[in-house]
């Protein structure tokens, strides 16, 4: 495979230095003089591409921006409703709820300041119920996650933690088998890449992976551990048993020599540290907090973003148009657009593309001149349902921020194949002056009741040829409801949301997948044509402003894909901590 990969690279690059493809590739013509990136076209209105056009815009006020969306709203996933009720209205969130300060949550922050969102932002502080209290369904009750709590003293925790790791099943011999790791075997040389629950299994046994890891990603993912890619997922860990032979051993070895970072992300982060005129109590609540989120919800980023760049007389909407055709000419990069609403079809050329669609999308728009393309599947991407359901009474469940259902779990406690349920009253003030939170209040009820999110399906739904109605959908919840927190009273307000294909899963094999997929965009469309979202970088919201950022940066550098991260080799950097 490495072969094969080495050698579509090399007609890749000869062919962009011709003007007509190899002999063996007749029909594909790649031309190796680009233009300016001055009138560019992004597929794709939800967060990632209304991003990429605020970046695009911020970086050349004079260039062109063409946004095309299929649907009449943009936002994508990021969508929130806004429920009346007889005392006010609360707020549903249909897809992603929160956002994390962590990581790329830096970029994100940036966004917030340059859209004069700072005032707006709500925070759950670091010590707040929400941020310490993670539960686990196992095998038919609650779990707290073993987690220190601030507001408890150093024997009320520890007494805690022991009781945790003695009694609870889903816990029971965990540290034994941490501490058995080291003297494991190490993967053969020869594997390439391996499931995230295989390679688990074999570091600490499968037992904690099916009662206590598969339930992290089917919160993150709504994915099956043993499908998804441990060296897409968590590269760090994947290297570190690579080069130490044991995870312990390797994380160990890290706190004293350093832990190693791509050169990549490493330059990423210290780019965030740079001065930026945050505002003062914005900084300091950044720092406290452990997750954020908006006053009129998660859709107030992009709403405010969308507001933004109709501001700009240089970007352009183009709602209920789907890009059924991308085709790479001497000139320019020829679209062909579909309305949604008439039928019609329409023509437009552009100097460079941004495809912000799933992998599938794009390969499909590309295919009607690259016919390879069809034969590029990448990432699988199951559908899930999310129900919110709100009653009167407060306090309906444990304080915290939900809880998570492992494969493990057995099937007459789940036989909703439910995922997981988010207690979505933790990460906003209940009352004014609460001290877990800072900023505005979301809801505007005169007594606060209990909000919650079930989620259903992900990839225990795979193959199905149909999904639940609505109202089936409510029945599921609701039993869920009642059969793990006792809730028998009916909700005073639901929301029932099917988000088809909406998590792409990055299955075992990924980022060989991903290297002929950015082989033949390549050869095909020689830099003209590039991608982002939430296949690139990560499927969550700040990857995706991540995702949005970095193809803007480097639109003006000739040749590129958007997947150079992915498949290019990393240049891994120690960086040491520092010593008090």
């Amino acid at each position: 495979m490495l072969n094969r990969r080495n050698g579509l690279n090399k007609v890749a690059r000869v062919a962009s230095r011709r003007s007509v493809a190899p002999s063996s590739l007749a029909a594909i013509r790649c031309y190796s003089s680009q233009p300016d990136p001055n009138d560019v076209a992004i597929l794709g209105g939800g967060i990632t591409g209304l991003a990429t056009a605020h970046y695009l815009s911020q970086s050349n006020p004079n260039r062109k921006v063409t946004i095309y969306e299929s649907s009449p709203r943009l936002g994508g996933w990021l969508h929130t409703e806004k429920v009346e009720i007889d005392d006010g209205h609360i707020l549903f969130e249909k897809g992603p709820r929160t956002l994390r300060p962590a990581g790329n949550g830096s970029l994100t922050a940036r966004l917030v300041n340059q859209l004069g969102l700072e005032d707006e932002t709500i925070f759950t502080m670091k010590t707040a119920p929400a941020a310490t209290n993670r539960y686990l369904y196992y095998p038919d009750h609650l779990v707290r996650v073993p987690q220190p709590d601030k507001k408890l003293g150093f024997m009320a925790n520890a007494t805690a933690l022991a009781n945790t790791f003695t009694y609870e099943p889903a816990f029971q011999g965990i540290l034994g088998r941490l501490a058995l790791e080291p003297f494991r075997p190490a993967r053969d040389s020869s594997v390439t890449d391996e499931s995230v629950g295989d390679f688990f299994a074999r570091r600490i046994g499968r037992r904690l992976v099916d009662q206590v890891m598969s339930a992290v990603v089917h919160g993150i993912y709504a994915g099956d551990i043993y499908q998804l890619s441990m060296k897409s997922l968590f590269p760090s860990l994947w290297r570190l048993e690579e080069e130490s032979g044991s995870l312990v051993t390797g994380l160990l070895q890290n706190m004293v020599e350093g832990a190693k970072v791509p050169a990549k992300e490493l330059e990423f982060m210290m780019a965030m540290k740079q001065p930026y005129p945050f505002g003062k109590e914005f900084r300091k609540n950044f720092r406290r907090s452990n997750v954020f989120t908006f006053r009129h919800g998660i859709q107030q980023l992009v709403d405010t973003l969308e507001a933004s760049l109709k501001k700009s007389p240089n970007v352009i909407f183009q709602l209920n148009q789907e890009v059924t055709d991308i085709k790479n000419t001497e000139q320019n990069v020829q679209l062909e657009a579909k309305s949604s609403t008439e039928g019609s079809t329409s023509k437009h050329n552009h100097t460079h593309v941004i495809s912000t669609l799933s992998p599938d999308k794009t390969s499909q728009a590309a295919s009607s001149m690259n016919r390879g393309f069809l034969k590029l599947p990448v990432c699988p991407t199951p559908t899930v349902m999310t129900v919110n359901l709100y009653y009167r009474t407060p306090n309906l469940h444990p304080s915290g921020f939900g809880y998570l259902i492992p494969l493990g779990i057995p099937i007459d406690q789940n036989p909703e194949r439910a995922l997981g349920v988010t207690f979505d009253t933790a990460y906003a003030a209940g009352t004014p002056g609460d001290e877990d939170f800072v900023g505005p209040m979301q809801d505007t009820v005169s007594k606060r009741g209990t909000k919650v999110t079930v989620m259903l399906g992900g990839h225990y739904w795979d193959g199905w040829s149909s999904h639940p109605s609505n109202d089936e959908g409510l029945q599921m919840a609701q039993s869920i409801m009642e059969r793990h927190l006792g809730v028998t009273e009916k909700p005073a307000a639901h929301s029932v949301n099917l988000n088809y294909n909406c998590i792409p899963q990055y299955t075992v094999g990924f980022e060989d997948r991903v290297s002929k997929f950015h082989d033949e965009l390549s050869l095909r469309y020689s830099g003209r044509l590039r991608v982002a979202g939430n296949w690139v970088r990560g499927v969550g919201v700040n990857d995706c402003i991540r995702s949005a950022w970095d193809v803007a940066r480097d639109l003006d550098t000739s040749g590129l894909t958007g997947l150079e991260y992915i498949v290019k080799p990393k240049q891994w950097l120690t960086v040491k901590v520092k010593k008090s």
